[in-house]
């Protein structure tokens, strides 16, 4: 499911990514790195993403998502939305089952107008049981960072992730807790 997921998803990035904006974003953290490239589908907003994240001690995430990405006023508006769903495929290590899980949710970044190569983000992802498969009964996903752009299309961010899951038999796991340093790319 996963391969076939990935591959549809690089197949469609890789005919947009001709005419449209793509963003490849690393960050690592004390055990965790990650990695997630998004791309523009469509021209009025549609993105679709995949990415990857790695724990040491607890866990590897994969998901690909689609989310619809814009601002309330397009008139120049220093806010952007993004929202959408994303589907995780979790590989715990301290439980012995998977899970796949449908999470809603979004992101969000701000640029500020008069500094405006400072930004502030965040994303939160939700997965309550209904939407929650093979092992897993929920997730939690979401982080806030602080960045300063570099360049105009690399930008440098601190930030903090949270990830906790639920499966069969088992109460809350958090899989992943972690102060990160990443960096942002856009081309």
């Amino acid at each position: 499911m996963l391969l076939r997921s990935t591959s549809l998803f690089v197949a469609l990035a890789l005919a947009a990514s001709a005419v449209q904006a793509n963003n490849l974003d690393i960050n690592l953290g004390s055990n965790a790195a990650s990695i997630n490239y998004s791309t523009n589908l469509t021209n009025t907003g549609l993105e679709g993403d995949i990415g990857y994240l790695h724990h040491t001690g607890s866990v590897d995430i994969g998901n690909v998502g689609l989310q619809v990405v814009g601002n309330s006023n397009p008139v120049g508006s220093p806010f952007i939305f993004a929202v959408g769903g994303k589907l995780f495929f979790i590989s715990p290590k301290q439980n012995s089952g998977n899970g796949t899980v449908l999470g809603l949710g979004g992101r969000f970044n701000y640029t500020w107008p008069s500094y405006n190569r400072f930004t502030i983000g965040g994303e939160l992802y939700y997965a309550p049981k209904i939407v929650s498969f093979n092992n897993a009964d929920r997730y939690l996903q979401y982080s806030v960072n602080a960045g300063y752009e570099i360049l105009r299309n690399a930008e440098l961010y601190v930030g903090y992730r949270h990830i906790s899951a639920a499966f069969t038999n088992t109460s809350t796991l958090t899989l992943d807790s972690t102060f990160m340093v990443g960096l942002n790319l856009t081309f």
